[in-house]
């Protein structure tokens, strides 16, 4: 049997996955691996109250910061894609868009950020800028208590 027993050391958890924010200053990509090197995936927030939670901790770091977060189209124009390969449909999915965004201004924005404004809201950046700390998101840690009961 596998119980989740919490988070890696430094995440917080939220609503089953655990959270953590990183000071580097990335690319979207670099973001993206270094999650991975963590065992997780740049932090999607695909409802409003992980939006607003992932909102408060960048604040907490850094509220005059750039920070990415896992969501892009830069495999296909207009087709916004979670990290974890699953559809962000844009007119029927909850989302937290600036207005007038995403804009893919210059032809060459294609991920996330939360930007520094007061009010939280999503806008989109060139994914090779390397303008954003980064937000990454894991599962629990597990332990398999099995082995205690044979």
């Amino acid at each position: 049997m596998v119980l989740q027993t919490g988070c890696p050391g430094g995440f917080t958890k939220f609503e089953g996955a655990c959270f953590k924010v990183y000071h580097q200053i990335v690319t979207y990509d670099q973001a993206r691996q270094f999650c991975a090197t963590k065992g997780g995936l740049l932090a999607m927030p695909k409802d409003n109250k992980t939006d607003d939670f992932l909102w408060k901790l960048k604040n907490a770091a850094d509220s005059g910061g750039y920070f990415w977060f896992g969501l892009s189209d830069e495999n296909w124009e207009g087709r916004w894609m979670w990290e974890d390969g699953t559809i962000h449909n844009k007119s029927a999915d909850w989302s937290n868009w600036r207005e007038g965004q995403p804009d893919n201004h210059k032809g060459d924005e294609d991920c996330a950020h939360y930007n520094s404004q007061a009010e939280p809201g999503w806008n989109d950046l060139p994914c090779s800028d390397k303008a954003a700390k980064f937000i990454c998101q894991t599962t629990g840690v597990s332990d398999d208590i099995s082995s205690v009961y044979q």
